[in-house]
Parts: structure tokens; C-alpha cells; sequence
């Protein structure tokens, strides 16, 4: 995002206490504009949408001076910002009630509408057999041609395996962290925090540099991790903590949830078994488990075919668009396929309604579309 005023003050609304990404946007909505909220200041205690607290905060913290020091920054350390008002705000992410206003981002540009999305999250406890399981996910799915962006917390244990598993297979890794970009944490992991900004990954966080950081900070960082994935992979969790947390955002987000099963006396499997036990995650026993539910297919399987029309009746500008786009990529959601045919969605829907009707294209889980 180009580091303008309205940049400057979508910063400074994110750095008044007590104000969150849905509270953001409706400020800003109600204002006219970010820079609009503080040039209209008396009249918020009218709007409901802040507390007491924070209208105080407002009145006695610069937030619009500590915002500026934060774009200097921003400049020095090489800091990026992604806004809900860019084009390249990740979709999935935007339909979350919750998402962040902004966040802010360290190496390579990476397109979560476009690509497949798994969120691994796991107990910072994962033994052996869960660091095998995640490996051997990621390596499936490399190597069965499916274009994936592995997304974690680079916390310890799972999410460090994740990232692990992704940087060693080239798979594309997004880090969402839990704090600003002044530090990482856990200390252990900044070799890897370097390897995903160095390689062509990336890390991101709705914390400006030097947010202090609270346990608060983790659950929430959970619900970007849920929200940037198409599904979640629960590897190994105990009957508590932060992978439980994030599954229930992913399931909220209507995301696909799956999990390890484990034998029934070992601890790090007691939340699996249960998300399981009670259908709110599917059973996974290896990467094809993916594949399948979620309409992903191999390569050796998408490549794409002839398609033999009848000669009284041909295809649309549009339809032809839609065919070769798809023929291109094997699968695309419908979000991905607007993307990229520039097709409004308005006539995207019943375009491919059309097409199915003509046996053409396949409607797949989770609104994705493939060429028959």
C-alpha cells in the first residue's frame, strides 16, 4: 500500500485503545474516511461506537503524532501495509466480521485469493509422529502439483514444523504473528522468521512495531490465521489451547476443519479426538483426505482436455474466458476465477449456471469450479 494521508490515518485509527477491526471500519464508514475521524471527534460520544475509555484515550493520546512515527518506521525497517481498501486485501480474509483493518507485512507478495490456502496449527508440545504427519502432508501436496500456501502463528512446536515443512518442500509460508515487527516470539524461531522473509514467503501482523504484547494478542492472531485459510488442519492438539481456539474461528469463517485422530490415552490428541467425536472436523489420515473433500486435484488429473462443442453452439466471449482460465489453473473458487477472468460476479454466477448446463464446467466444494 502507497504510504499516503490516508494510509497515515488508517494507522492512527488502529492505534485508539480499545478499537478493533470491525470498530475501525465503521468509524471510517460513518466518518467518510480515516483522516475524516479525527477532524470530527466531537461528535463520536453521539455514534455508540466507542467507550468511554477509549473516547478519553482519544482526547488525551496524539494517536495521529505516534501514527507518524510509525510510517518513519514503516520507511526505515522496510515494513509493507495491506489495507481492507487495497485490491490485494485477501478476500477470504475481508468476509471475516472481525478481520484486521490493515496489517502489516515483511517479504514477498503473496496472493491468498489465487492459491490454495491450509492453515496447520497444533499443541507447541507436537511429538514425532505429529512433526511426520505435517511433513508428510506438505510433501503430498507439493508433490501432487496442488498450488498451496501454508499459513501458521510461528509459535513453537506445530507452527514451527509447518513453516519447517513448507520452506523445505518450496511451498509458499505465511507467519501471522502475534506481536509487532520489532520482535520475534518465540526467540528460537528467528532463523525461520528470516527464511520465509528472505525465501518467498511471507510474515504479517495487524500489531504496529512495538505494540506491547499480551496474551490477548495470540487468540486474536488465531482468527487471521482462520481466516486467511480455505481449510484448517489441526495436527495435534490437548483439550485446551490456541489450536482449539482457532479451529472454532475457522468453523465460524464456514472454513473446512480437519484433524489427526490419536490413540484415546495420549494427551496431545484429546482435542483432535473431540473436534472429531462432536463432527467439527474431518477425520484426516493423510494429504489425498484433503484433496478429496476439498475438490483439489492432482495435477497428473486437472491437465486439461479438448473440449468438443457441438458447431450450433458455440460459446459466449465470456464462456470462452471462463474455459481457458480454468483449463490454466485445473480449479479455481469463484472469488479466484472473478480475479481472474475481470468478470463482475453479477454475471459470473449465471455464466457458469450456463455452463454446467452445457456440461462443460463442474461446480466443486466450497464454490470452486473445474473443467469437465
Amino acid at each position: 500500500m502507497e504510504l499516503n494521508q490516508e494510509a497515515l490515518y488508517q494507522v492512527a485509527v488502529t492505534m485508539i485503545p480499545g478499537v478493533g477491526g470491525s470498530t475501525a471500519r465503521k468509524l471510517i464508514t460513518w466518518a467518510g474516511g480515516a483522516e475524516q475521524v479525527f477532524q470530527k471527534v466531537d461528535l463520536l460520544p453521539e455514534t455508540g461506537l466507542l467507550s468511554l475509555k477509549s473516547l478519553e484515550a482519544l482526547k488525551t493520546l496524539n494517536v495521529v503524532d505516534a501514527a507518524k512515527r510509525q510510517m518513519d518506521i514503516i520507511d526505515r525497517e522496510g515494513i509493507g501495509i495491506t489495507s481492507y481498501t487495497d485490491r490485494d486485501y485477501p478476500r477470504k480474509l475481508a468476509q471475516c466480521d472481525d478481520a484486521p483493518l490493515l496489517y502489516y507485512t515483511k517479504g514477498a507478495v503473496v496472493n491468498f485469493d489465487t492459491n490454495h490456502t491450509i492453515g496447520i496449527v497444533g499443541t507447541r508440545l507436537t511429538d514425532p509422529e505429529g512433526r511426520d504427519n505435517i511433513f508428510s502432508l506438505v510433501e503430498g501436496l507439493k508433490n501432487d502439483g496442488i498450488r498451496v500456501i501454508i499459513v501458521s502463528g510461528l509459535a513453537s512446536g506445530a507452527d514451527t514444523f509447518a513453516h519447517q515443512a513448507a520452506l523445505e518442500c518450496g511451498v509458499p509460508t505465511a507467519a501471522v504473528l502475534g506481536h509487532g515487527f520489532d520482535m520475534i516470539y518465540p526467540a528460537e524461531n528467528r532463523p525461520i522468521a528470516n527464511k520465509i522473509v528472505d525465501g518467498a514467503g511471507i510474515m504479517l501482523t495487524e500489531y504496529f512495531y512495538g505494540h506491547p504484547v499480551s496474551k490477548t494478542n495470540f487468540p486474536r492472531r488465531n482468527r487471521i490465521v482462520a481466516g486467511l485459510c480455505d481449510a484448517l488442519v489441526v495436527v495435534q492438539s490437548r483439550n485446551k489451547g490456541g489450536a482449539l481456539i482457532t479451529a472454532e474461528y475457522a468453523r465460524q469463517y464456514r472454513r473446512t476443519v480437519f484433524a489427526f485422530p490419536g490413540r484415546a490415552n495420549d494427551r496431545n490428541y484429546q482435542g483432535c479426538n473431540l473436534l472429531i467425536r462432536d463432527n467439527r472436523a474431518s477425520l484426516i489420515t493423510r494429504h489425498t483426505d484433503v484433496e478429496s473433500l476439498m475438490g483439489w486435484l492432482p495435477l497428473k488429473q486437472s491437465a486439461p482436455v479438448q473440449i468438443e462443442l457441438p458447431l450450433d453452439e458455440p460459446l459466449e466471449p465470456q464462456e470462452v474466458k471462463i474455459v481457458d482460465v480454468l483449463r490454466k489453473h485445473g480449479e479455481l473458487s469463484i472469488d479466484s476465477l472473478a480475479l481472474e477472468t475481470q468478470i463482475p460476479m453479477w454475471e459470473l454466477s449465471p455464466t457458469l449456471l450456463n455452463l454446467e448446463f452445457k456440461d462443460l464446467v463442474k461446480s466443486l466444494p466450497g464454490k470452486r469450479y473445474t473443467v469437465r
